[in-house]
């Protein structure tokens, strides 16, 4: 199975890094889902849900405000003002 590989960094630092099999965030321009062999992307981030799909098929839903999404490869960054796991 083909994967992406996630780095989120926040102005902390690293908050999240590993591979998955999808992610969703919400751009300026609206919802965008991000799978491997994606095209090389950027895209401004609004506030909003995003979710992210693990190797195993277990989604988990975070707040995102605002930031960059970036898409190179299969190697995806999110650097956002703030990240929080909607469970925790």
């Amino acid at each position: 199975m083909a994967l992406i590989h996630l780095t989120v960094v926040t102005p902390e630092g690293k908050f999240y890094e590993d591979d998955a099999q999808r992610i969703v965030v919400r751009t300026t321009g609206g919802d965008v889902a991000i799978l491997p062999h994606h095209i090389d992307y950027a895209a401004a981030l609004s506030t909003g849900e995003a979710r992210v799909t693990s190797p195993d098929g277990t989604v988990r839903r975070a707040q995102v405000s605002g930031g960059l999404l970036h898409v190179a490869s299969d190697d995806v960054q999110v650097i956002t003002h703030s990240f929080a796991w909607k469970e925790e």
